[in-house]
């Protein structure tokens, strides 16, 4: 089930964001990031950002356990103004290849179209390559690949798709 995130689930959604960042991102991206210190700015920066509405929040509950985070809105990016943006996709690793995702990423899409847009974005690091070929599984194109200075010192890849 998909269900807007709520307070009780951010320790939670930001946990599982940090062990993603552990797993999936460790030989590729700024050590720093991955650290003690690093974990625990970016739960603070999450949590800060959930409280803020910028986005739309969503969790992924199975069996009344929280396995997923969907954080979704308007790209920011100053060549996809207008465009719609899959800001953070992340799962528990146990509930990762059981089509989850794909719920997730369709979820979005019908979010974007019921809000009027017709494009939508995702950026992932390039060196995550069962990320980026997930998107491409899903429709995704790889539309620009750029270099992510401080704080990443790693490359980041654009996806897009165009909504019908």
């Amino acid at each position: 089930m998909i269900r807007p995130l709520q307070s009780k689930d951010m320790d939670i959604v930001c946990d599982i964001v940090n062990d993603n960042w552990k797993s999936v991102y460790a030989d590729y991206i700024n050590k720093e990031l991955l650290g003690e210190k690093g974990c625990a700015d970016r739960k603070e920066r999450l949590k800060k950002d959930f409280l803020s509405g910028r986005l739309e929040n969503y969790i992924y509950e199975q069996d009344h356990q929280v396995v997923a985070l969907l954080s979704i809105g308007p790209s920011e990016d100053p060549d996809k103004k207008g465009s719609f943006e899959v800001w953070r996709i992340y799962l528990k690793k146990a509930f990762q290849r059981q089509r989850i995702g794909s719920d997730l990423i369709r979820f979005a899409e019908a979010q974007a179209q019921k809000e009027g847009f017709r494009e939508i974005v995702i950026w992932a690091f390039q060196k995550n390559t069962s990320a980026v070929a997930f998107y491409q599984k899903n429709g995704y194109q790889v539309d620009q690949t750029k270099y992510l200075d401080k704080p990443f010192f790693a490359y980041g890849v654009r996806l897009q798709k165009t909504l019908l």
